[in-house]
């Protein structure tokens, strides 16, 4: 059986384009490696086969992988034969892995970002960490793919504004972010934190509002401030709308706020100048409507 190949795909390998954003981090045994690797599909079978290959050490090999690993172009698993890949689409909780604490030292010491990061996380969490902890850090760039700069102000979040600073909560913070918020670059981050913002000082107006000081709030409570933040709306709409709601049901319900602030919404009413106004007209179509004035009156009446 005759078989056609094209010869010019067969000699072409293909790296992702996000190894352009650090060529110019790369040293130049770094660029050997990934370029190695890359143009080994098939896979190889550990860290000295690159060595003899590219006539380096395995020192030298190792420290190039975590620099890639770092950058979050690889991953790599340990398995009868070396298996380093692209890092994959999986869940960001499959993604997250675990690492030697000389994989940690090599990740530090071979990418100046990851090493910066790991200086703010010693300074910002305020103790010395552990090769493990290290490699919880390190493995939100590796595995989610997240920049140093992103889990910088994650951690920044986490121990300063939240007063938390296990390095396992900020994990699963970041995790958190990930999954259900699709915070994934710096941008978006600062967006999700102008956000949260304004959701706490809403949430604080409506606690002062409806003497709710000294309870959690539900997750559908929650929806509904967060709503009322997205919308900006004010807090003299929400006291009003609070004295409404007492005088209709006489009790606080942030469910029934909810749908006051929504009606007023669709009549175009946003501050309390404009609920006034609505007043003010509905008491003069009140006053201007006189059932006598409608009714045929009997002789004689005044």
């Amino acid at each position: 059986m005759l078989k056609f190949e094209n010869s010019a795909l067969s000699e072409v390998f293909l790296m992702p384009k996000k190894v352009e954003n650090h060529l110019l981090a790369a040293s130049e045994k770094e660029l050997k490696v990934i370029i190695y690797v890359f143009s080994h599909p098939e896979g190889f079978g550990d860290e000295s086969e690159i060595a003899r290959a590219l006539k380096m050490t395995e020192a030298d090999v190792t420290g190039a992988l975590s620099f890639w690993r770092g950058a979050g172009i690889l991953s790599y698993s340990t398995t009868s034969q070396a298996n380093v890949k692209v890092v994959s689409e999986t869940s960001p909780r499959e993604k997250t892995v675990s690492y030697s604490p000389k994989e940690v030292a090599d990740a530090i010491e071979g990418n100046e970002d990851v090493k910066s990061l790991m200086n703010y996380a010693t300074q910002t969490i305020g103790k010395i960490l552990t090769p493990n902890e290290q490699g919880i850090i390190i493995s939100l760039v590796d595995s989610l793919s997240m920049g140093c700069d992103l889990v910088m102000g994650i951690i920044e979040y986490c121990c300063n504004t939240l007063d938390k600073k296990s390095v396992r909560y900020i994990e699963r913070t970041a995790i958190g972010m990930y999954e259900n918020d699709g915070i994934d670059t710096y941008e978006k981050f600062e967006e999700y934190i102008s956000r949260k913002k304004k959701e706490k000082t809403l949430e604080d107006i409506v606690r002062t509002v409806i003497g709710a000081q000294n309870r959690a709030f539900s997750k559908a409570e929650q929806q509904i401030i967060a709503d009322f933040a997205n919308r900006e709306v004010t807090e003299e709409l929400i006291s009003s709308a609070y004295e409404r709601t007492i005088s209709a049901i006489g009790k606080p319900s942030l469910s029934y706020m909810s749908k006051i602030i929504g009606n007023w919404s669709s009549q175009g009413i946003k501050t309390k100048e404009d609920l006034d106004g609505m007043k003010a007209f509905e008491a003069e179509s009140t006053a201007a409507f006189r059932l006598e004035d409608y009714t045929e009156k009997p002789d004689g009446a005044f």
